[in-house]
């Protein structure tokens, strides 16, 4: 793939993205300053530098300024330098600057000083997570703009043996099943099988087929079916409540 990305810091967030977008098959840089935290990825990405990211003369030399993407993953022991280092990047003129935040006011000022993007981690893994002990019913939740959400819901009973047709799920309850997984078996299927990525962010779990044309090919919802729904939240929430 033509886009270059460098990923600037080889904590643990930092790591992972880089080794997953290298699966993927872009071209990454790592950089860090600390020789030891650059070693364990060095090998498995297209150029590993160890170099001073405060220092504008040093990024310039590196080629920074040359890549499309540019992923601030210092961690939340050195604000100061992710400040710095975001500012810098945006001045040597990278067109995407995405940054990783440890506070609101953190993301305010990255967000100030250049960056396009940002993310904070943590917070996103403690909603997730506080999201999965209010709302056990739910596998998976992918919260989006406007008080929407995707979500993996296991079948309702009273939908097996029913089409989507039969039950009508988009009037009843305000909610589009944009997919089915469902356990693999040797009957032939026009379901689609994917392979677990090895970085595991696919929704698909291991042994599943996912039906993504669920009207024409689900045929009748079985009692071990997910269901791949796309609504409000609190759609999304009532029909994961009907057990």
């Amino acid at each position: 793939m033509d886009l270059q990305i460098a990923v600037i810091g080889m904590g643990i967030f930092g790591r992972e993205v880089a080794l997953s977008l290298a699966r993927r098959g872009f071209g990454v840089m790592v950089v860090d300053h600390d020789s030891d935290e650059i070693e364990p990825v060095k090998d498995h990405v297209a150029q590993a530098v160890i170099l001073d990211t405060t220092d504008e003369r040093a990024l310039l030399d590196a080629k920074i300024d040359e890549m499309g993407v540019v992923v601030v993953a210092i961690g939340n022991q050195h604000v100061e330098n992710s400040i710095m280092t975001t500012a810098l990047v945006r001045q040597i003129g990278v067109p995407r600057i995405i940054a990783r935040a440890t506070s609101d006011l953190h993301a305010r000022i990255l967000r100030q000083v250049g960056a396009t993007e940002v993310v904070n981690p943590e917070q996103d893994l403690g909603r997730r997570i506080a999201s999965q002990i209010a709302r056990p019913g739910l596998r998976e939740v992918l919260q989006l703009a406007g008080n929407v959400c995707v979500a993996e819901v296991p079948v309702p009973a009273s939908f097996v043996g029913k089409t989507i047709m039969e039950i009508d799920v988009r009037k009843k309850y305000g909610v589009n099943v944009v997919g089915v997984q469902r356990l693999s078996d040797k009957r032939g299927s026009r379901a689609s099988s994917e392979k677990e990525p090895e970085d595991g962010e696919s929704l698909l779990k291991p042994n599943r087929q996912i039906i993504l044309d669920v009207s024409a090919s689900c045929g009748h919802f079985r009692d071990d079916d997910i269901l791949i729904v796309a609504g409000q939240t609190q759609d999304v929430d009532r029909l994961s409540g009907l057990g």
